[in-house]
């Protein structure tokens, strides 16, 4: 059966919501005083009342709600509580305030000419050109007090100089030290010479000081220079044989790398200047390529100069150096580049024997060496022996070769003598190769070593016309002749291959 539910009750009409209850205080609040009169008159709860009851059983004031005190606004001070100001004390009255000019700008920065000054009267001029007077010093210049009963100790005129430090003393090897430069081993200043091409160069000034300024000796310094011309220019063959030679100077001689002898002489003394090193260049006669000996008993030839070198001062010794001859030689097929380090060495006597300076001062031969030497007897010294570049490589001297003219008369007994540039060098058999007289014939005889240092050997000269050569062995069986003695030469005679290079020659008549 179907039970009809009962109908809703009606809704509420949309409006104004109620308002909210009262707010109940809570029982335990405190009062911060900010209430009103009415509220702070209204009953405490049972919470305080409590508070209140005990407070008064201790002794102690009930809390009292006190208002909150706000901050007062200051009150206004009026002009008589202000304190009285300072009075200062009176000065010199200020000076005016400065009056405008009424001249334009131009005007005051034109500047009045003479004319317009003496227009103005001799008293104005007067007045601008006269002197200021003098500054006065403020302090007044006063002398110390004086020390009764003390007497100073008189000034010393002059402080004594301490003594200077001692230099440092540079330790030069032994044979330089003693004056023998045949002996002395270059071959770190002739290594460092050559890493300086001609074509890398910059300057001059440059390159004196890149071969000068490692050494510490002058001696070493020229030795560089001597050493750099030899690598980088070379003799100007086609000038020489073609009759077309041309002055030079050190700049021009640099940049072609073409020189005759008078270019070697004027770059190596340009370099020397610029180096800080005393070096002079020397004209005169030389007996190089083409010299013709003067026969015995001819007229003697005019002197005629045809070659340069250079004297240079080195560590305290003038000597002279040719770098021209030292850096090769020519012949007919042209210029042989050959480091020729003897034309550095020689002494002033042996220079002299291919050399005669226009100035004879500059032979430097001293009275004991036969100096100074006359212009007939140098061109009328008989012809010596044709040295090999073999003879130089092994510091042979060639004042002391003998034979030591370039004739030997056949059926004769001569005698050949061979000797070192020094007498530091080495003479042992373990440093040294055998040495051989070879005749006309094809026979050969060693030389040995004798009681003055050096070798002999006394060959007879057969009959006839030839030429007599001094050889050296340089190789046997295929193997370095080094250290080779004559016993061992002797025996390997036919049955051991040899090789031998040249020292000198002789001719035979």
């Amino acid at each position: 059966m179907f039970v009809a539910r009962p109908p809703l009750p009606a809704r509420k009409s949309s409006g104004a919501p109620p308002p909210p209850p009262p707010r109940r205080s809570a029982p335990n609040a405190i009062s911060l005083g900010l209430q009103d009169d009415q509220e702070s008159a209204k009953p405490m709860g049972i919470a305080a009342r409590i508070a209140s009851l005990q407070l008064d059983h201790l002794g102690r004031p009930a809390m009292t709600r006190e208002p909150l005190l706000l901050e007062r606004e200051p009150e206004p001070i009026t002009p008589e509580e202000l304190p009285e100001r300072p009075k200062l004390e009176e000065g010199p009255p200020l000076p005016p305030p400065r009056r405008k000019s009424v001249l334009s700008a131009v005007e005051r920065l034109k500047r009045p000419t003479w004319d317009e000054l003496e227009a103005r009267g001799p008293e104005f001029v007067r007045a601008i050109t006269r002197k200021p007077p003098p500054i006065p010093s403020l302090v007044k210049a006063t002398s110390p007090p004086s020390i009764s009963g003390r007497r100073l100790p008189l000034k010393p005129t002059r402080l004594p100089t301490p003594p200077p430090e001692p230099e440092p003393v540079y330790n030069e090897p032994e044979s330089m030290s003693s004056g023998c430069l045949k002996c002395y081993d270059f071959s770190s200043v002739d290594d460092h010479a050559a890493q300086f091409p001609r074509n890398m160069v910059t300057s001059l000034d440059q390159l004196a000081y890149d071969l000068t300024s490692p050494w510490e000796t002058e001696t070493e310094k020229f030795r560089a220079i001597f050493t750099w011309l030899h690598h980088n220019i070379a003799y100007d063959t086609d000038a020489f044989f073609c009759g077309n030679l041309q002055a030079s100077t050190p700049e021009s001689t640099l940049d072609s790398g073409l020189a005759v002898c008078d270019g070697y002489a004027g770059l190596f003394t340009s370099l020397a200047e610029r180096s800080g090193l005393q070096a002079v260049k020397i004209t005169g006669h030389g007996k190089g390529f083409g010299y013709i000996p003067t026969e015995a008993g001819g007229p003697v030839p005019q002197y005629q100069g045809n070659h340069a070198w250079n004297c240079a001062l080195m560590d305290g010794e003038w000597r002279l150096i040719d770098s021209c001859w030292g850096a090769g030689a020519v012949d007919s097929s042209g210029f042989q580049k050959r480091f020729t380090p003897t034309w550095f060495t020689y002494t002033n006597a042996e220079f002299g024997k291919r050399h005669y300076p226009e100035d004879p001062v500059y032979q430097l031969i001293s009275d004991e060496d036969g100096g100074p030497v006359s212009w007939e007897d140098y061109i009328l010294e008989p012809e010596g022996p044709l040295l090999f570049s073999d003879f130089y490589t092994n510091s042979f001297s060639p004042q002391f070769v003998q034979p030591s003219t370039k004739y030997i008369q056949s059926g004769t007994w001569v005698s050949f003598h061979l000797f070192k540039l020094c007498e530091h060098l080495s003479t042992a058999e373990a440093d040294n190769f055998v040495r051989v007289v070879s005749l006309p014939d094809g026979s050969r005889t060693p030389l040995t070593l004798n009681d003055s240092g050096g070798w002999s050997a006394t060959v007879y000269m057969p009959a006839g016309e030839g030429e007599v050569s001094l050889f050296y062995v340089t190789q046997i069986g295929g193997k370095d002749a080094t250290g080779l003695t004559v016993k061992d030469y002797t025996a390997a005679v036919g049955r051991k291959a040899m090789h031998f290079g040249g020292l000198c020659r002789w001719t035979l008549i």
